[in-house]
């Protein structure tokens, strides 16, 4: 019986309405991506940056961006009626240590941690939301890996907004890990500890 030949797999070649997949041979492969190359990127794809790799996030569903807006309006009001820093939204990138770039969906700058040059990205932050994409890579980088990050960053306080668990969950950081605060569910107020007053009804977080 004679061997059988294994034909090459040809690279993908653009054609007349296809991507230019010649193009991507030009960039650097995962893993060995620099911070000066990723923040050159101008998309309005979200895209984090960790040690060369870069980690594509799923677009957001129209859900998602209402929760995310109902916890940011709350988080505005507090902070501007109090001056006591910024209040914004993803996409913006936060340097979270080195070669780690992440895009909290909401995120507060106290004053004094604001730099001068608005074009660079801010070094961490002192409250971070992120609201819990439904995809086991979403759920891993949120629940696991950007715990790990953002303790590391000193944020001192973590929200994770997980509505197919239908929980508001607040860790504050306790030397150099977090510790869980509380874990709310509906008919319950999640609140702050770093903010006092701060609160959030989970009902009406998770159907904003």
């Amino acid at each position: 019986m004679s061997a059988v030949e294994i034909q090459p797999v040809d690279e993908p070649r653009s054609r007349l309405g296809t991507p230019v997949w010649e193009i991507a041979r030009l960039y650097p492969t995962q893993g060995h991506w620099s911070e000066e190359s990723y923040l050159a990127l101008h998309t309005n794809q979200l895209v984090e940056f960790t040690h060369g790799v870069l980690e594509f996030l799923e677009m957001p569903t129209r859900k998602h961006q209402l929760m995310v807006a109902h916890l940011y309006q709350r988080l505005l009001v507090y902070i501007t009626q109090r001056q006591l820093g910024e209040v914004h939204f993803a996409p913006l990138r936060i340097r979270v240590a080195s070669e780690t770039i992440r895009e909290p969906d909401v995120v507060f700058l106290a004053n004094h941690r604001l730099p001068e040059d608005k074009t660079v990205p801010p070094e961490g932050a002192d409250l971070a939301m992120e609201v819990v994409s439904p995809s086991a890579e979403s759920r891993q980088r949120d629940l696991v890996d950007k715990r790990h990050d953002y303790a590391e960053a000193g944020i001192a306080e973590y929200w994770i907004i997980d509505s197919e668990a239908s929980t508001v969950t607040v860790l504050g950081l306790q030397g150099s890990a977090y510790i869980e605060l509380g874990s709310y569910g509906p008919g319950q107020l999640a609140v702050s500890k770093l903010l006092p007053g701060l609160e959030f009804d989970v009902t009406e977080v998770l159907s904003a």
